[in-house]
């Protein structure tokens, strides 16, 4: 059981546990108002609580394609004070149809790219893009987002040009990227990106997590204040 502020994850069905990414992302993303929000290939449902507790006002879809993750996601809904709120289904994002709009799209995507696996058939569905590419992933979220909607997605910094490119050619644009160091002197290891139906003005910044083993950025600190107990 992962212990937050406000809520637990119990994470022994899910093939993704809880990590550095997915509350980065759930703490970073940003709505001024969100009324629906879907979380794409949620896991344990991290994100989703992690909006729900952020977001007073809004209804959270969570949809996960392995169905014991998406049963753990569902437990860990049910178990929050925001249950009301947040539903977890079990299917694809390809097979999810709904007329519904959303405010906001979250999602800490597949991006494991080529043959390579791990043998899990359950971990290679949550790691690797061969069931879920990023072209499927952008097209369906612009067809399922609101006119001044936003979709926020994680990934690893060598994706930046294809996501870009991508997104260009389906009509999406970068609003926000957040580049994300482990420290101040490793590499850009991966990307916060916050992509619009609309264009508008680029914000870009770089988020570094540790001044040195274990002592954290007074940033980073400052964005997971909310859910970290040690913060």
């Amino acid at each position: 059981m992962f212990r937050f502020k406000k809520f637990e994850i119990k994470q022994e069905e899910s093939a993704m546990k809880v990590g550095t990414d997915g509350v980065l992302l759930g703490a970073w993303c940003q709505h001024p108002n969100p009324k629906k929000i879907l979380d794409v290939g949620t896991g344990t449902g991290l994100i989703a609580l992690m909006l729900a507790q952020r977001f007073a006002q809004a209804k959270i879809t969570a949809i996960e394609i392995d169905k014991k993750s998406s049963e753990e996601a569902a437990f860990n809904m049910q178990s929050c004070g925001w249950n009301k709120r947040l539903e977890c289904l079990n299917i694809s994002l390809q097979n999810f149809n709904t007329t519904e709009k959303f405010d906001l799209i979250v999602s800490n995507p597949p991006f494991f790219e080529g043959t390579t696996t791990s043998g899990n058939s359950q971990r290679d569905t949550a790691r690797h893009t061969d069931y879920l590419s990023y072209l499927e992933l952008l097209q369906k979220s612009k067809e399922l987002l609101q006119q001044d909607g936003t979709l926020a997605i994680v990934f690893p910094k060598d994706s930046f040009d294809k996501i870009s490119q991508i997104a260009a050619k389906i009509g999406l644009f970068q609003k926000r990227a957040s580049y994300l160091k482990g420290n101040e002197n490793s590499k850009i290891k991966r990307v916060l990106l916050e992509l619009t139906r609309k264009e508008l003005k680029k914000e870009e910044n770089t988020l570094v997590i540790e001044v040195s083993r274990n002592n954290y950025t007074q940033e980073y600190k400052e964005l997971c204040k909310d859910f970290y107990l040690k913060f």
